[in-house]
């Protein structure tokens, strides 16, 4: 459970802007900051999520379903609630997080944990649009224009090259929020993510903030 938490943690709640006409020749500089200018509105993110991990060593796939909320700047909480529950929150410097098979909530801080602060100071750039910085990090394509879909391959140096083979992102066809992103590790695993039911800019609950509270 953790390391498909894990995998997520780099590539998760992208919001996009402008839909891009098929005939255009773009540098990926002017997508990246069309989506910034777009993504510096949204305050608030919610989502329902069905994640679907393929183990190629088992050839079996593994379904969880549950929710993300993300409130800028730096709250995020996620939320496996089937076939088994588990949560993640983190707010500021610091990450709690429960399973339900040993009851127990674990605190991890971000300023004595060297691979969790790398996770969260990427996973900061993708929730606050700021995605011309990932260009240190990652080769980044515009892969098809309508929809928009971008792919990312961790460049020769940087922390997610060590398992991350490319992801993929698709947008929703009106390009407001992400739809699916597509994970593909060097183990041969994959991870699939699809959002549904995103709601931007909405007030969260205060319940979405406790670690071990069942938000519905």
């Amino acid at each position: 459970m953790r390391r498909i938490i894990a995998s997520f943690l780099f590539f998760i709640c992208l919001q996009a802007g402008n839909v891009y006409a098929d005939n255009s020749s773009l540098d990926i500089n002017i997508v990246l900051e069309d989506l910034e200018r777009i993504m510096s509105g949204t305050k608030t993110i919610q989502a329902d999520f069905i994640q679907e991990k393929s183990l190629a060593l088992f050839n079996q796939k593994i379904i969880l379903k549950g929710k993300v909320f993300i409130q800028k700047p730096g709250r995020f909480s996620w939320r496996v609630m089937s076939p088994k529950r588990y949560s993640i929150v983190i707010n500021g410097s610091t990450i709690r997080q429960w399973d339900e098979d040993t009851n127990q909530v674990q605190q991890v801080s971000l300023s004595r944990n060297f691979s969790f602060r790398v996770a969260i100071e990427q996973m900061q750039n993708w929730f606050c649009g700021t995605f011309k910085a990932m260009l240190n990090d990652y080769k980044i394509t515009l892969t098809t224009k309508q929809p928009i879909s971008l792919e990312f391959i961790p460049l020769k140096g940087s922390v997610s090259r060590n398992f991350i083979e490319r992801v993929s992102v698709l947008f929703q066809d009106d390009a407001h929020y992400i739809k699916k992103v597509h994970i593909k590790e060097k183990s041969g695993d994959s991870t699939s993510l699809v959002f549904i039911n995103t709601q931007l800019n909405q007030p969260i609950l205060s319940s979405a903030w406790k670690v071990k509270t069942d938000v519905r």
